[in-house]
C-alpha cells in the first residue's frame, strides 16, 4: 500500500461537484464532501497532487467505477481475506459478537458498504482508497482499506482505526 505520496497542491477552500460541495477540512488535509456510492450517500475525501486534466471528470470517474464494480470490489477483498465469514462466526460461536445464529457469505456480502472513499487527484495518475465497513459490525469497529491504482488495478490492505 502506500502508491499515492506525491505533494499536495493548493486548491481552492470550497468546490463544487455534482451539486455537492466539497470544503478543505485542515485538520484533515482533505476536501470533503459526499456522494453516493452502492445507494449511500458516502464522505469521499480528496487530495490534490496534480491540477493536470479536468478534475471534476476525473473524481466522478472514480467514483461511477467503485459504484459499477462493487462485486469485483468485494470478490478481491473475499478472495484476500477467505478466513473472514470463519472469523465472524467464531465470534458469534464466542460470544464477542451478537447476532442470531452463523452468516453466510451472501449474508457477510450484504452486510458490507462504503464507508468512505479517498481520491489522490493526479491527472491520469489519479488512484484511490475504499474504506469498506459491515452492517451489522462485523469489523468491531474498524474499517478495511482497499487501494485502486490509476490503472484500475485492486490491492486488498488491512483494517484501519
Amino acid at each position: 500500500m502506500g502508491l499515492f505520496l506525491k505533494k499536495r497542491v493548493e486548491m481552492p477552500d470550497k468546490m463544487i461537484l455534482e451539486n455537492t460541495e466539497f470544503i478543505f477540512e485542515r485538520r484533515l488535509g482533505f476536501h470533503v464532501g459526499e456522494l453516493i456510492v452502492w445507494d449511500r450517500k458516502v464522505k469521499i475525501l480528496l487530495e490534490f497532487q496534480s491540477t493536470e486534466g479536468n478534475i471534476g471528470d476525473i473524481i466522478l470517474e472514480k467514483v461511477n467505477w467503485v459504484n459499477d464494480h462493487k462485486d469485483t470490489i468485494i470478490r478481491a477483498f473475499l478472495d484476500e481475506n477467505d478466513d473472514c465469514i470463519g472469523v465472524v462466526n467464531e465470534m458469534i460461536e464466542d460470544g464477542t459478537l451478537e447476532a442470531d445464529g452463523k452468516i453466510s457469505e451472501d449474508e457477510f456480502v450484504k452486510a458490507l458498504f462504503v464507508n468512505n472513499v479517498t481520491v489522490f487527484v493526479n491527472g491520469s495518475e489519479t488512484g484511490f482508497y475504499i474504506d469498506l465497513d459491515a452492517e451489522p459490525d462485523y469489523f468491531m469497529g474498524h474499517l478495511f482499506c482497499i487501494e485502486v491504482d490509476c490503472k484500475y488495478k485492486i490491492e486488498v490492505g488491512g483494517f484501519n482505526g
